[in-house]
């Protein structure tokens, strides 16, 4: 994102594929409608990384389009629930904690989801949600699921 990008109701959100990110990505959504802002749909991508061997990749490997893929329905769903809302997406390289901090410097809120696709059984708090939380330069919401979140799918 660039400083002509800067809104003061920014509300930025990172957003990997997972069924948290997805649900994150609806608050942030609610949220940004709420204050009047605009959403910011960040997802990050990274060459897979092997310490010896090569990793060999087919010869189409393009992480970039495959991560815009899997966001790409999400964007038309929000679009679609948010007809109103002035919704983007910004598929980066870099790591994902890394990307989102430096998104939170054009945001007025930063929103992670506690665990996203690289997360761990048992694990609460991500190291990306907990990197954001550490290093962002606005303030950020960890979105977490209540256990039954049929109930009610905006409540972080």
């Amino acid at each position: 994102m660039t400083a002509d990008q800067t809104t003061t109701n920014n509300v930025v959100v990172g957003v990997d594929g997972s069924e948290a990110s997805t649900r994150a990505a609806e608050w942030a959504a609610v949220q940004a409608s709420l204050t009047g802002g605009r959403l910011e749909l960040v997802s990050a991508w990274e060459y897979p990384m092997s310490w010896g061997n090569v990793i060999p990749l087919p010869n189409d490997f393009n992480p970039e389009a495959d991560a815009r893929a899997v966001i790409d329905p999400i964007l038309a769903d929000l679009r679609s629930s948010h007809p109103n809302l002035d919704i983007h997406l910004h598929v980066v390289e870099g790591h994902a904690a890394e990307v989102l901090i430096e998104a939170s410097k054009h945001a007025a809120l930063l929103v992670v989801s506690s665990r996203g696709h690289r997360s761990f059984s048992g694990v609460v708090l991500g190291s990306v949600s907990q990197n954001c939380v550490t290093h962002a330069e606005c303030p950020v919401v960890v979105f977490r699921s209540p256990a039954n979140h049929k109930h009610n799918k905006h409540t972080a």
